[in-house]
């Protein structure tokens, strides 16, 4: 099997809303990561902030949708940070710009501890990290 993938909010939330940006890339990037054996691994943070974000901008049913999605598919997996994690994106959120997320930080330790480099997320900071954004940094 392939190493994980930590999945960002930014990619779950362009990968359902036609409205969004980055959505043509996501699709994209999904594709490609349906024919792999990599695992996606969802933070638990991740797993809420999306469900938020899609309830309050898109639909609250689609939000329900998602959700049951990313828990009932084999190619996702949501996973609870636990304390020595946490304890980590507090340490790495206290080393960040101002307009980085602790949701950001949870995802690159998610990324360390798992020895992925791959995030399926759009957000600069994940590149500005040492980390590879699928979709934008590939080489």
């Amino acid at each position: 099997m392939e190493p994980p993938i930590i999945a960002d909010s930014s990619g779950l939330i362009s990968l359902v809303s036609e409205d969004d940006s980055n959505h043509k890339l996501a699709l994209k990037v999904a594709k490609e990561l349906s024919g792999l054996n990599s695992l996606i691994i969802v933070p638990s943070d991740v797993f809420s902030e999306t469900l938020n974000v899609i309830g309050k901008k898109l639909s609250h049913q689609l939000a329900i949708e998602v959700g049951k999605e990313l828990i009932s598919s084999s190619a996702y997996s949501v996973i609870e940070a636990d304390s020595l994690l946490r304890d980590s994106a507090i340490s790495l959120f206290s080393k960040q710009a101002e307009s980085v997320s602790f949701t950001d930080c949870i995802v690159m330790v998610f990324a360390d501890s798992y020895n992925a480099d791959n995030i399926f997320g759009f957000d600069k900071v994940f590149k500005n990290n040492g980390y590879r954004r699928l979709g934008f940094d590939d080489s």
